[in-house]
């Protein structure tokens, strides 16, 4: 450690020239479309006054909002001679409790700290020496790491056209996710509730046992009153908004050996209700309100990945959920049209990537669904490969076999499907949706490592 000035004992300078540089290196700037700092941020913190409780305000030096990764957390700075102490900890563990914050940074310059708050107690998570708070960028790059490492990632599947196995995609995929030991949320923008059902959070029992029309509607009707997404977006510039109401737990979470992994699905469901009429009269941009609301209900605490099922169609609802995806994926049958459509899909990817800095919008690659091994098949893929630019190569294709569909149809991922069966068509089918999902999560750590997003 080189011998420091005085300067460095001024908790103004130490946040200039070592915290602010800190978070300009790691790609957090201070005004951005995916980062903003809230410098001196105020929080309201109880105490007993002449026996009387009331709330006084505190200030911590800066609450920084992370919209790329989905994180908020305080950060509190400490001069050269006034170092982080157990008082120190003591109060940012206060600051956390009643901001409702999860991750706090305790800094001076010899030490950072990163502190956790969860479930009524603060823990640390990792801490770093800084050998020279005049070379700010090692600091810098151990803490990029570390946001990596608790990041929520957000994935949209999008296709303009129905019919491809978007939803089975997204069953499967948040499945094998799960089965990793990932926490997943299923978010299901389709008006017909697909992922909604074949997740197990739509009364599809019910409505399969339906033996009449009247009986039909009344279950229909039951929907009218619950909260789900189109509420979500809706609600969420509410005080009182609270995610964990929106959400149902999947009965596929009773499939999962939890003694091997602590894995879960999650749904925030859809029904008939999930429409642009349902985001009627919302003040603010209509098309960011999935991704605005992600961010205030602070599910990243909770979450490791969000799929987002999407509508073929080119809605409001539809453009919410690729705002609100750092990641998309794009399944399609290996059909001439298909080529055309997914030209479409890019161009409008693209405004988004522009319009949110390069943090949104990215292209994972193209899901070749239901491939047979025909010469329409192989001239599509390459027609794909060679005249659609700017997107990743071809991902693991998933091959056309009934057992999907059957596996559909018993609303099981197929790999549950393929152990309850001993189908051995379905078994080689579930080792493609394990492949798919390998290369994706290998795709985003590439990307994420080599760009810092």
């Amino acid at each position: 450690m080189p011998q420091l000035s005085l300067n460095w004992n001024n908790e103004a300078y130490v946040s200039l020239h070592l915290v602010q540089t800190m978070l300009q290196i790691a790609g957090l700037p201070a005004q951005s479309n995916y980062s903003h700092w809230i410098p001196e941020f105020k929080i309201k913190v109880p105490k007993y006054k002449n026996g009387l409780l009331i709330e006084i305000d505190k200030e911590v030096d800066f609450l920084i909002e992370d919209y790329s990764r989905y994180i908020n957390f305080l950060v509190e700075v400490k001069p050269a001679n006034n170092r982080i102490n157990d008082a120190a900890r003591f109060q940012l563990e206060h600051y956390l409790r009643y901001s409702h914050t999860r991750l706090g940074v305790l800094i001076d310059p010899f030490l950072m700290e990163i502190h956790e708050y969860k479930k009524g107690y603060l823990s640390l998570k990792c801490k770093y020496h800084i050998e020279n708070p005049h070379d700010v960028r090692p600091v810098a790059n151990f803490f990029r790491e570390f946001l990596e490492s608790v990041r929520m990632r957000t994935i949209a599947i999008h296709t303009s056209k129905g019919g491809v196995g978007k939803t089975t995609l997204v069953i499967n995929i948040a499945y094998e996710l799960a089965k990793q030991g990932y926490k997943v949320l299923v978010i299901d923008l389709d008006d017909q509730a697909n992922a909604s059902l074949s997740l197990g959070v739509n009364n599809a029992d019910d409505l399969d046992n339906a033996s009449s029309p009247e009986e039909f509607e009344q279950i229909l009707n039951e929907f009218e009153y619950r909260k789900e997404v189109s509420e979500f977006m809706r609600d969420y510039v509410r005080d009182d908004f609270d995610y964990t109401s929106y959400i149902q737990p999947s009965p596929l979470n009773h499939l999962l050996n939890m003694d091997v992994c602590n894995g879960r699905i999650d749904v925030l469901p859809s029904s008939y209700k999930t429409t642009d009429y349902a985001l009627a009269g919302a003040i603010g941009n209509r098309v960011k309100r999935l991704n605005n609301a992600i961010q205030k209900s602070k599910m990243a605490n909770t979450y490791d990945y969000v799929i987002i099922d999407t509508p073929p169609s080119a809605t409001d609802i539809t453009i919410n959920g690729l705002y609100a995806a750092q990641y998309i994926i794009i399944p399609s049958q290996m059909e001439y049209l298909s080529t055309y459509g997914i030209r479409a899909i890019i161009k409008r990817l693209k405004e988004v990537y522009e319009e949110m800095d390069g943090k949104r919008g990215i292209i994972l690659g193209v899901v070749p669904m239901m491939t047979e091994k025909t010469k329409l098949n192989t001239t599509i893929k390459k027609l794909l490969e060679t005249t659609i630019k700017n997107i990743p190569p071809l991902l693991t294709e998933i091959k056309r076999a009934t057992s999907v569909g059957q596996a559909s149809h018993e609303r099981l991922p197929v790999s549950v499907f393929a152990e309850n069966s001993g189908n051995s068509a379905a078994g080689s089918i579930a080792k493609q949706f394990s492949k798919l999902t390998q290369e994706l999560i290998a795709r985003m750590n590439q990307i994420e490592f080599t760009t810092g997003k």
